[in-house]
């Protein structure tokens, strides 16, 4: 996930890992589309954040 500069909303960046994975990923530039600015947003690793999403 990342956060909208602009409504501080979370937004899906598409990619999924546990925590040792994202530590050990590579992640270059990428580009998601924000649904609620309806912008593209270019963001790194370092803009993004792990997010649980099994609700536990």
């Amino acid at each position: 996930m990342i956060r909208c500069p602009l409504t501080g909303r979370a937004i899906p960046t598409g990619l999924t890992a546990d925590a040792k994975t994202w530590k050990d990923r590579h992640i270059g530039l990428n580009r998601v589309s924000c649904p609620a600015y309806k912008q593209i947003h270019v963001w790194s690793k370092k803009d993004a954040h792990l997010e649980n999403l099994s609700g536990s």
